[in-house]
C-alpha cells in the first residue's frame, strides 16, 4: 500500500471520529434541578439518611417522589448534593 494510501486513509479516519464526536457532543442535553438544599427538611433529612447510608439510587428514589424530576436530574441533583458535602 503507497504511502498516499495511507494518508489518506488516516485523514478519512480522523475526519469521521471528529464527525462522530461533534455529533454526540452537539446531542448532549444540559439537566436543570432543583437543589436538595432548596427542598424541604423532611426531604433533605431522608436523602442524607440514604446516602449516608450509601443508598444512592434511594437517594434518587426519593429526591424523584418529592420533586418530579426526571432520572437524569435527579442523579444530577443527588450527586452535586453529595459532592457538596450535604451527606
Amino acid at each position: 500500500m503507497s504511502p498516499l494510501v495511507k494518508l489518506l486513509l488516516i485523514v478519512v479516519l480522523v475526519i469521521a471520529v471528529w464527525y462522530v464526536v461533534t455529533r454526540l457532543r452537539s446531542s448532549q442535553q444540559d439537566v436543570t434541578f432543583t437543589p436538595v438544599a432548596d427542598l424541604p427538611a423532611d426531604v433533605r433529612a431522608t436523602i442524607d439518611a440514604a446516602l449516608s447510608r450509601g443508598e444512592g439510587v434511594a437517594a434518587i428514589r426519593h429526591y424523584r417522589a418529592a420533586t418530579g424530576a426526571g432520572l437524569a436530574a435527579a442523579k444530577a441533583a443527588v450527586e452535586t448534593h453529595r459532592w457538596k458535602g450535604g451527606a
